[in-house]
C-alpha cells in the first residue's frame, strides 16, 4: 500500500512539473495541444467527418433529443429535491461522521470510494458519450464544429467536441435545447444499458459457495475486530453449530458473554477457526439517549439487561421487548482491557432508565399505528461479535433485484439510492476476499472468478460514473447544460407572463433568477459537508 502511495505520488509531482515546463516553454502548441490547469487538451480536426456520418439520420437524432429534454428535465427536478432532501437530514449527522469535501469530487484516486482504473474506465466511457452526444445534435441544428479533443491528466481522461460558440448563441431556442439536453440524458441512457448487463448477464452467473453470513464491517474494541475477522469472512459455525442464515445468527447458541467461543469461517479460499470472545456488542449510539448517557459506547459487551443473560441479538431484543419506557433497569456492561487481554465489568455502569421507543419513532418522522405497543428504548445498534453482516445470496440479489421488497414510490426511491450506495457498503468493487466467496456457473462457468469480478466491476462503475455524469450535469446550475437549459426555459416562460419587456430587460431577470439558483444549488451541496460540523 505504501509503496502504490509513493509511486502515486511521485507520477502526479513528475506530472505537474511536466506541465509546468511544456507551459512556460510553449513545447506543444505547435501540435494544437494547450494547457488547461492540471490538463493538456489536444485540438483536432478529425473525427469530424464522423461526428457529420452519425447525424445523417437527423429525423432520429431531433426524436431522441425531444426525448432527452423530457429525461433531463425529470432528473433536473429530482436531483433538486434529492439535495433539498439530504438537507434536512443535516442536523442528524454527527460532526465526526460529516463528509470530507474531496466527497464532492468525482475524480477517480482522489475521491475514496471511486477506484482509480475502474473510475478511470468510466469517467472516460462517459465523458465520450457526453461529448459525442453533444457533437451530434450541433450538426443537427446545422451548426458548425470547431474541433474535437482528448484531454489528458497522466493518462486520457476523455474527448471533447467544440461547437462553434457564436453559432450556438445565435441559433434557435429549440436547437440550443436538445444539444444541452442530449448529454446528460445520454449519459442516463447508457448508465441504464450497463445496470442492466451488470445485473442480468453478468450477476445472474455467480452463486455462493457456502452458506453463511459475511462480515461487511465491525466495531473497534469488539470481539470480531480484536480476532482479526474482517470484512469478507464467512461465519460457517459457532462452537460446531453451524451458521446458515441472519436468523441462525442472531439467534446463535453461545455462553455469557466474555467468554471465549470457536469459530469457524471461510476466507481466501480456505476453512479457517480462531477462538473469539462471544457477545452482543454495541455498534453505535445516539447522543442524547439512555444509553449513551449512562457512560455506553461502541465496542462494549452488554452481558445483562433487566436481569436478563443476553448471549444473543434475540436476547437482547426480547429482554427490551419486556420492559416499559422510563424504567429504570439494572444492566451488566463489559469492556476490552488491553493490558489484561480480557473484558472487564464497567464499574458504576449498574443502572439506566429508558426512554420511550415511540416518542422516538414519532420525532423522527415515523407513521406509528395508534395501537402500536411501546417499550423500553436505549437508543443502540448492536450486533453479535460487533459484527456487521450479510448473507451472501443476499449480497447477488441486492445486485439483480434491488426492487424485490419496494411496495411504494419511496420504497423504490431508497431501493435505487441503496443501489447507487455500494461503494459505499463494500459492495463496488468487488474484490479480495468477497470475490472468492463466490464462483461462476451458467454460461459463464467457464470465467474464473477473478475475470468474472472484474468485467461485473466495469460495469458497474461504467454505469455509476455515467449516471453521476448525467444527474450532476442535469442540475439547474450554471455552468452545467441543466443550467444552460433552465436559462432558456425560463426565458420562455418570462416572455409569457411579461410580454412588454424588452429583450435586454427579460434576460437580466432570467440571468438573476438562474444566478439565484446557482448558488442555492452549490449551497444545498456544500452545506452536506459545512453543517455537520456545526452539530
Amino acid at each position: 500500500m505504501v509503496n502504490g502511495l509513493v509511486i502515486a505520488a511521485a507520477i502526479i509531482i513528475a506530472w505537474f512539473a511536466f506541465i509546468i515546463i511544456v507551459k512556460k516553454k510553449k513545447l506543444l502548441e505547435r501540435y494544437n495541444i494547450t494547457v488547461y490547469g492540471p490538463f493538456l487538451m489536444w485540438r483536432t480536426q478529425g473525427g469530424k467527418d464522423m461526428i457529420e456520418w452519425l447525424s445523417r439520420p437527423a429525423r432520429f437524432w431531433r426524436v431522441y433529443a425531444g426525448i432527452s429534454l423530457v429525461i433531463v428535465f425529470v432528473a433536473m427536478f429530482s436531483m433538486f429535491a434529492l439535495l433539498v432532501w439530504e438537507v434536512t437530514l443535516v442536523p442528524n449527522i454527527p460532526a465526526e461522521s460529516a463528509p470530507s469535501p474531496v466527497m464532492l469530487l468525482g475524480i477517480p484516486g482522489i475521491n475514496p470510494l471511486i477506484p482509480i482504473w475502474y473510475g478511470i474506465l468510466g469517467l472516460v466511457v462517459a465523458i465520450v458519450v457526453h461529448e459525442f452526444a453533444h457533437g451530434i445534435l450541433t450538426r443537427v441544428g446545422n451548426m458548425a464544429i470547431k474541433a474535437l479533443g482528448l484531454i489528458f491528466a497522466v493518462v486520457p481522461m476523455g474527448a471533447f467536441v467544440e461547437p462553434d460558440e457564436d453559432a450556438l448563441r445565435t441559433t434557435s431556442k429549440k436547437n440550443r435545447m436538445r444539444v444541452y439536453a442530449v448529454g446528460p440524458a445520454t449519459n442516463i441512457i447508457v448508465a441504464f444499458l450497463f445496470v442492466l448487463i451488470f445485473s442480468q448477464a453478468m450477476v445472474t452467473q455467480a452463486a455462493p459457495i457456502y452458506e453463511g453470513p459475511v462480515i461487511m464491517n465491525n466495531v473497534d474494541d469488539a470481539p470480531a475486530q480484536l480476532a482479526d475477522l474482517g470484512y469478507g469472512c464467512q461465519i460457517l459455525s459457532i462452537d460446531g453449530v453451524n451458521v446458515t442464515d441472519l436468523d441462525s445468527w442472531a439467534n446463535v447458541t453461545a455462553p455469557a458473554a466474555g467468554s471465549l467461543v470457536n469459530v469457524t469461517y471461510f476466507l481466501e479460499g480456505k476453512v479457517r477457526s480462531k477462538e473469539v470472545f462471544s457477545g452482543v456488542a454495541l455498534t453505535s449510539l445516539s447522543k442524547g439517549l439512555p444509553a449513551y448517557d449512562s457512560g455506553m459506547r461502541s465496542g462494549m459487551l452488554m452481558a445483562s439487561l433487566n436481569d436478563t443473560l443476553i448471549t444473543n441479538e434475540n436476547d437482547l431484543s426480547e429482554a427490551l421487548g419486556l420492559t416499559l419506557p422510563f424504567q429504570t433497569v439494572n444492566v451488566t456492561v463489559l469492556q476490552w482491557d488491553a493490558g489484561s487481554e480480557d473484558y472487564l465489568v464497567v464499574a458504576g455502569l449498574t443502572q439506566v432508565t429508558l426512554d420511550s421507543r415511540k416518542a422516538y419513532l414519532e420525532d423522527n418522522g415515523f407513521d406509528v399505528p395508534s395501537d402500536y405497543q411501546d417499550v423500553g428504548f436505549l437508543g443502540i445498534n448492536s450486533a453479535y461479535l460487533g459484527a456487521g453482516v450479510l448473507e451472501p445470496e443476499t449480497i447477488l440479489l441486492s445486485m439483480t433485484n434491488p426492487y424485490r421488497n419496494a411496495e411504494s414510490a419511496g420504497d423504490f426511491v431508497m431501493a435505487s439510492l441503496r443501489y447507487i450506495a455500494f461503494p459505499f457498503i463494500g459492495l463496488s468493487p468487488i474484490q479480495s476476499p468477497l470475490a472468492e466467496l463466490f464462483e461462476t456457473t451458467g454460461f459463464l462457468a467457464w470465467m474464473s472468478i477473478g475475470t468474472f469480478w472484474i468485467i461485473a466491476n466495469c460495469l458497474y462503475w461504467i454505469f455509476w460514473l455515467n449516471l453521476m455524469v448525467g444527474l450532476t450535469n442535469a442540475l439547474p446550475a450554471v455552468p452545467l447544460d441543466g443550467g444552460y437549459l433552465f436559462k432558456d426555459a425560463m426565458g420562455s416562460v418570462v416572455a409569457k407572463l411579461r410580454k412588454g419587456l424588452s429583450e435586454e430587460a427579460r434576460n437580466r431577470i432570467v440571468d438573476q433568477i438562474s444566478m439565484a439558483l446557482s448558488f442555492l444549488i452549490l449551497f444545498l451541496i456544500l452545506w452536506q459537508v459545512i453543517g455537520p460540523r456545526f452539530n
